[in-house]
Parts: structure tokens; sequence; C-alpha cells
């Protein structure tokens, strides 16, 4: 029988790994957060691979999709792990020896929180639990560093660190780390530039469950333009067809599909769902998902492009997103969190074309992101069809 792990306190979680990373159990990383019919689910998948394939021994299974509404897990091993782990810290040109100690409050069942502990680990370095990860008072801000001479790092999506900038001395509490990893969703421009009027060392990456984390990473300073350098495991192309990103890496894991059978990625690469182009300087710029993207009559939206206008015009939390119409097949909507100014719609005829304009104003108290930072489509196509009856 294969292990489970599904403790709620993240650092039980990371102790139970710590007991079974690199032996030949099978592990699989369970959300304890998941409603009793997604645990139902993922019990089958288990079932359906102990029963497919009783020889497969030392994997460690990431469930990804979730918030697409379909859970699916995708294997690691060790090895794969650890070639993330190492292709950062060789792309930090981290000094050989040095400890990667990583301030972990990312949840250990992601990918994003599980290779905290992979990359102090390989390194020799400090795994610092957080006791919270939502960062919605200052006593969340806790003291991780035992000597000013420490190399830390810190994994953020960009909530926690548009929060963080709004505690009590959580600028001062960022300065701390040495390096700070963004990612898990689109980084508004305006969260960019606060962090580098406050002199941050961040740096924005790309990845995913199946790369094991990042397989390239913009670094602040290397030009206005987000694009990232490919990490030295990886290699990216672009698919002649539709511009969308391929990915071969040291780092690939492998699809469980649902009769529980291992799919390996064909000749090597994995086949994204995220659009993307190359600068002149050879760096990955990714344009966004190819399934975000709005078709109104023909015209083809980028979301992100009207999420940042509506930030100019004084909104601070928004998601942008595409809802069935009758007439032009999809309209453009847009969720915020209150207060936003009540001339919005007059303000973005000011910086948008009249196709790009939000067709509704949807007020929500939160908006409907996962704790990886991505849509939670279950919960959006909930308030899209509350709002319409």
């Amino acid at each position: 029988m294969s292990v489970r792990i599904c403790e709620l306190d993240s650092e039980n979680y990371f102790r139970k790994i710590a007991a079974y990373y690199g032996s030949d159990e099978n592990i699989f990383l369970l959300n304890p957060t998941w409603s009793g019919a997604q645990r139902s689910v993922a019990e089958t998948l288990i079932g359906q691979f102990e029963n497919a394939s009783p020889d497969v021994r030392g994997k460690i299974f990431i469930a990804s999709g979730g918030s697409g509404g379909k859970i699916r897990f995708v294997a690691h091993m060790q090895k794969s792990l650890e070639a993330s782990a190492h292709a950062l810290i060789r792309h930090l040109k981290i000094p050989a020896g040095t400890a990667f100690n990583c301030f972990s409050c990312l949840p250990p069942w992601h990918i994003s929180g599980l290779m905290t502990y992979v990359r102090s680990r390989v390194s020799g370095g400090k795994l610092h639990i957080a006791s919270a990860t939502g960062f919605h008072n200052a006593s969340s801000l806790e003291n991780f560093r035992d000597f000013a001479g420490e190399f830390w790092t810190v994994s953020l999506v960009p909530t926690q660190l548009m929060r963080i900038f709004d505690l009590p001395g959580g600028v001062n509490w960022l300065r701390q780390f040495d390096f700070i990893l963004l990612g898990g969703a689109a980084v508004p421009v305006g969260l960019i530039e606060r962090a580098q009027a406050e002199k941050l060392n961040f740096g924005i990456g790309y990845g995913m469950t199946e790369t094991a984390s990042l397989v390239s990473l913009w670094r602040n300073g290397e030009g206005e333009e987000i694009a990232g350098t490919t990490l030295p495991h990886a290699k990216i192309t672009l698919s002649e067809a539709d511009s969308r990103i391929r990915i071969a890496a040291d780092s690939l894991g492998e699809t469980l599909d649902e009769s529980g059978v291992l799919l390996p990625n064909p000749n090597g690469i994995f086949e994204t769902n995220d659009e993307g182009c190359f600068n002149k300087s050879a760096r990955l710029r990714v344009l966004g998902r190819a399934d975000r993207y709005i078709n109104s009559g023909g015209e083809k939206i980028d979301p992100k492009l009207v999420e940042n206008a509506l930030r100019d015009a004084g909104a601070k939390e928004v998601l942008v997103a595409g809802e069935p119409d009758a007439e032009w097949g999809q309209r453009v909507v847009a969720l915020l969190v209150p207060p936003f100014p009540q001339d919005t719609i007059c303000r973005l005829r000011e910086k948008l074309p009249s196709w790009m304009l939000p067709k509704r104003l949807i007020p929500v108290p939160v908006l409907p992101i996962d704790s990886k930072g991505k849509v939670d489509c279950i919960a959006l196509d909930r308030i899209l069809s509350e709002k319409n009856s």
C-alpha cells in the first residue's frame, strides 16, 4: 500500500515527508482541505494506481489541477525534485557550501511548498516552517534568522506579498531575505514596482507541478519586460502551431492517468497549456494560459491587460474572466474586492478599446483564488452563475 500524507498542520506534514523522502515507498501528498468528494476522487486514483502499477516504487505524487475541478497527480522521483533544486541554486550563483535556508509559508502538499524542503535539504540548509500562511497580522511575521551571515529565501504568491506590504514592519521583515521568489500567478505591475521601490532582491519564476517548480526565472534588474532566463537543467521551445511552451528538463514528472498508469512525456517533452514567446535576448516571456484568453466576437483578449488597467484605475484586487454570451461567444467581466472607484468603467475607457471593457463589475468579498495563487474555476463559475440569476 502507498503512504498517504494528509496533515493539516504544516510542521507535521513536513515531518512525515522527511520520514519517507528517499525511500522506496510511493508517497501521495494529499490536500487536507479537500472536500469529502475530492478526497474520494483522490483515493480512487490511488487505488487504480496500486492495481495497475504494483511494481512502481519510490515515487512522490503531488496533486495538481484541483482548481479546475479535476484532481490529478504528478509523480516525481527524488532525482527530478533535486535536479530542480540544484538548478535554482546554480542559477542564483550561490557559493558552494552555502546553506540555502528556506522560510516555508506555502502549503507542503503543493510543489511550491514541497520544494522549500527539497532546496534546504540538498544544500544542508534550514527550513523554518511558518505557523500561518495568510499574513493577516503582524504576528505572522516570524523571526527566522539566527545570525546575519546566513542566506535565506522565501517563496510567495503575489497576494501574500501584497498583504505583507500592508502590515506594520512588513517591509523590514522582507528585507531580511537574501532572495524572494514570486510565482504561482501573474504578478501585478504595481506590486513589482513596489518591490523595486523597496529595493528588495526578488525574482519571478515560471514553472509548474509537472516540472518540479521553476524552469525559468526573471530577476529584478534584468529589464522592464518580465522575461525569464531558462534554468540550466531545462530547455524551452515553442510549438509552431500555437506558440505553446514546451519543456524538456531533468525535473520532469509523469502524469497519473485515470486508469492508474503513469504517462511518460512524449520524446521527453512536456507541452504546457501556456502561450509564450522569446524576446531578442532569448528570454522567455509567458503570455498567459491559452484557456484564460477571452474570445469576444473574434477578438482575443488577454485578461491580464484588463486587470492592469483596472488597477491603474484605482481597483486593488481584481480578476478578469470571460463568461458565455449568446451574441459574441464570450463577454468580459471583472470581479473586484471593494472599495473601488464608482467611475471605474469611465476611467477604463481612456485606456482600453470598447471590446476589452468589462460588461459587468462584480463586487466580491474575496477573489476566487486558491492557496497556490491560481484561479479556482469552480468558485469562479459559482460567482458568475449567482450574479446572473
